[in-house]
């Protein structure tokens, strides 16, 4: 689920190689609003011998956030930051520096970075479970199109090798559904790849995989910024139709799995296209975007140790400035609009309050805060905010898997699960199962201090016994 944030935690990953030489570390800080915050580049040569990215920001605990496309021509550099939908610009200055700025939304900002004495290569962090080949079942590179032809889907295909060259059987399918943000067909977080995980375990039990790249990643064309939830469900189907066209490929056992986001698409799609046989969802939703929104703010503060009341009184001015942010048409109005919230709501708080949750002036409270909103101002906020999911849960009649972690703190499990049992339980559907799984986090990883820090430190990228159940609730339903 997104975050407003300076830095979101769902993750893409693409790499491009550069004639001269940048390998080694860059750092530099960012001044934002009088902030200093500090930016580290690891540029490095994969196995591949391509040059890569890596970035960290560590006042903000986020680390190994992957770069996107590196473009370096005559004495000037641009690094892609697909993790904020930016991109770092600048310009050499010398072998060691380069001045530049930094572009996030619709502000940039001056970085300027100098390398580090530490030139030794960026470790990348242990992922024992990621498959490697050479792998034991077939993998295609694919492209497709949409009915239109407005887009072109990159992606991977995997199936059970054949046992003659003639072989005709028909496989059942699956297509795997991104969570929110601009992410590859692998959906890789922090290194992980929890798609290719999945791919791997379904394809060795006989169930073809379709995995595809998020719209402006990877092969995958289209404007991913200005799309929204219903835009990545038509992508969906677009995949759907291009099972439908293999002929190794059984029509009539397609199956959707969905994770965080995609656990929201997956029944959307579902219920209103009949060639849908089967959904998982994975750590989706069963209460508003809204909803969604507030748990994610209140967390931190009450991890903080605020009191409820003061909580509930940001969520106040948090909710009023969503409100303007969704629905301003001229920016200038929308500034006027943050600065009359904030002294409205300033008025009607206990000292108390503000001493909580205000510690800088007036002036640049409103700035951050104008700032900050301003994000919500998109397509794919608009509707997020405002989608119930229940309403299209209660239109299935196909199986249904429903798997939650109980550590999630992106996705309640307590009140979504009951939720989505509810609207089950009012759909057509007669076999459903939904199950909340103990000690994993968002990404079904077993957890220790469960944040969205600890993503990228644990070594595991998918819990051996998510898989197991996954695999062996889908095994049966393609029997039936």
């Amino acid at each position: 689920m997104r975050k407003p944030a300076f830095v979101s935690f769902l993750l893409a990953f693409s790499s491009f190689s550069f004639s001269q030489n940048i390998s080694g570390n860059w750092q530099g800080n960012i001044d934002v609003n009088g902030q200093k915050i500090l930016v580290v580049f690891h540029f490095y040569k994969d196995i591949a011998g391509q040059i890569v990215g890596k970035w960290d920001c560590p006042p903000q605990n986020a680390k190994n956030l992957p770069c996107g496309e590196i473009v370096l021509k005559n004495d000037s550099v641009k690094v892609g930051l697909p993790v904020i939908s930016g991109f770092y610009e600048g310009t050499f200055i010398g072998v060691d520096s380069i001045t530049g700025m930094w572009h996030q939304g619709p502000g940039k900002f001056v970085l300027n970075i100098v390398k580090t004495g530490n030139d030794a290569a960026f470790v990348l962090p242990k992922r024992p479970q990621t498959p490697k080949p050479p792998f034991d079942y077939e993998v295609k590179e694919v492209t497709y199109s949409n009915a239109n032809k407005t887009m072109r889907y990159g992606a991977t295909f995997t199936k059970p090798f054949s046992k003659v060259p003639a072989d005709s059987k028909k496989y059942p399918a699956v297509v795997l559904i991104t969570g929110s943000g601009k992410q590859d067909r692998d959906e890789n977080i922090f290194d992980h790849k929890p798609f290719a995980v999945i791919a791997d375990d379904l394809t060795k039990r006989g169930i073809a995989v379709l995995r595809f790249d998020d719209r402006g990643m990877g092969q995958t064309t289209g404007d991913f910024d200005t799309s929204s939830t219903e835009d990545f469900a038509g992508d969906v189907e677009a995949a759907i139709k291009y099972l439908e066209s293999r002929k190794d490929v059984d029509t009539h056992r397609i199956g959707l799995i969905g994770h965080s986001e995609g656990g929201i698409i997956a029944p959307m799609v579902a219920a209103r296209n009949n060639q849908v046989a089967f959904i998982v969802m994975l750590a989706g939703t069963g209460v508003p975007g809204n909803v969604i929104n507030d748990y994610q703010n209140a967390l931190p503060l009450q991890k903080a140790g605020f009191k409820d009341d003061i909580v509930q009184k940001f969520l106040e001015l948090h909710r009023a400035l969503i409100k303007a942010a969704t629905s301003y048409v001229n920016p200038n109005d929308y500034k006027k609009e943050v600065s009359k919230i904030y002294y409205d709501w300033k008025k009607k708080q206990t000292p108390e309050t503000i001493r909580e949750l205000i510690k800088t002036t007036d002036e640049t409270t409103i700035s951050t805060l104008q700032n900050k909103y301003g994000a919500f101002h998109t397509k794919w906020w608009k509707f997020f905010l405002t989608y119930d999911p229940t309403k299209d849960l209660e239109k299935i009649s196909i199986p249904v898997l429903v798997l939650n972690g109980e550590k999630d703190i992106q996705v309640d499990p307590k009140i979504n699960l009951s939720l989505i049992e509810k609207a089950l339980k009012k759909s057509k559907s007669k076999n459903y199962k939904v199950l909340e799984l103990t000690g994993l986090n968002h990404l079904f990883q077993h957890c220790n201090a469960c944040t969205t820090e600890e993503y990228g430190t644990l070594e595991e990228t998918f819990a051996a016994e998510a898989l197991k159940i996954m695999g062996s609730w889908i095994e049966e339903v393609v029997k039936q």
